[in-house]
């Protein structure tokens, strides 16, 4: 109760499971109405069950593959999140995580790279890797260079909510 007689204005949880769930109760628990704010990994719909009704209103940064559904149809994402969410759900019948999506993106880029390259020589994809633009994945639309290995601009990401128990992303105001 340290925290709730310190007047603080939001709380800032950096951690994994069982942790974020249990600091959305103990906030619960005590009353402390102010904005709980995770790490993408919170981006997992166990996370939230795990957190029950206290989950509700916790903010996080991720893509928009928890999103997907809600994406507008000319979002430059949205056929690839909603088919990869589909074909997810269809083999391991439970929601998609952003971390599936990370190890998607990773054999998407890698293929490109190799398709690029003509070959697998490693310096060859090495250098065809540098080189893609504009490669559309779950994580957002990749443009790597020599000096920026990541390839994601902040426009990648949205700040998203649980609301009623889902993913939904925050509203920008």
């Amino acid at each position: 109760t340290k925290v709730k007689g310190a007047n603080v204005q939001a709380v800032v949880n950096w951690s994994i499971v069982p942790a974020q769930a249990l600091v959305a109760k103990n906030m619960k628990q005590i009353a402390l109405d102010v904005p709980l704010f995770q790490s993408h990994g919170f981006g997992n719909i166990q996370y939230v069950e795990a957190g029950g009704e206290a989950a509700n209103g916790t903010l996080f940064p991720a893509g928009r593959l928890l999103v997907a559904d809600v994406l507008p149809d000319d979002h430059p994402q949205k056929k690839l999140l909603v088919e990869y969410a589909r074909e997810y759900q269809a083999k391991y019948n439970e929601l998609p995580s952003t971390f599936g999506g990370h190890a998607y993106d990773a054999v998407l880029i890698l293929a490109e790279a190799v398709k690029k390259a003509g070959s697998d020589n490693r310096a060859k994809v090495r250098d065809a890797m540098e080189s893609l633009q504009g490669v559309v994945g779950t994580a957002g639309t990749f443009n790597m260079s020599k000096e920026d290995h990541n390839g994601l601009a902040m426009d990648s990401f949205e700040l998203l909510t649980v609301k009623d128990g889902k993913f939904a992303l925050c509203p920008k105001n």
